[in-house]
């Protein structure tokens, strides 16, 4: 395997999950951001309940009344967070499998080891069901998130306070 031929080649084996680690790396900037926004509007909602409890003392005042509205919202968030931290976990525990696979990959070619072969099968597609599972749980989400901002916005529209078909029941 010292010839350049066969240097290419495992080259060009290795090459393979890089494909892969990219997409998982482009997915895991999504999900960063997402997860620093939805963390944002979660430290937000805490002020604001915050604000009203330690300014509103008065049970009948208008803002007290909209704080178990809050509460809900804020526990709705953090449902939101956690399932984008697993699904930011899964994706780069997929990356972590890819690499491993590349050095399995690397070892197979250079050992001739042929049990090592089916290996870098099973690790690459362990490393695909990972990346698959992430992608599940952040389209669960996702389909999901719509009820928060119906949440977040429900109590200041005016209109759809008039009209409960706004916020429909919970998945």
């Amino acid at each position: 395997m010292n010839s350049i031929e066969g240097v290419t080649k495992i080259i060009g084996l290795i090459i393979a999950p890089v494909v892969l680690v990219t997409a998982c790396v482009l997915i895991v900037n999504g999900l960063i951001i997402q997860y620093n926004s939805i963390g944002d509007r979660i430290l937000t909602v805490n002020q604001k309940i915050i604000k009203l409890r330690s300014v509103h003392i008065n049970e009948d005042d208008i803002e007290t009344q909209h704080l178990p509205e809050l509460e809900v919202l804020l526990l709705d968030l953090f449902k939101h967070h956690h399932f984008v931290h697993d699904a930011i976990l899964l994706i780069y525990l997929s990356i972590l499998i890819f690499m491993l696979d590349m050095l399995v990959i690397a070892i197979a070619v250079t050992t001739n080891i042929n049990w090592l072969a089916l290996m870098t099968l099973i690790i690459f597609l362990s490393g695909v069901a990972t990346a698959f599972l992430g992608i599940i749980l952040i389209s669960y989400e996702t389909s999901t998130s719509h009820y928060s901002i119906q949440l977040e916005v429900h109590h200041s529209c005016h209109q759809c306070r008039r009209s409960r078909r706004f916020l429909p029941n919970r998945y």
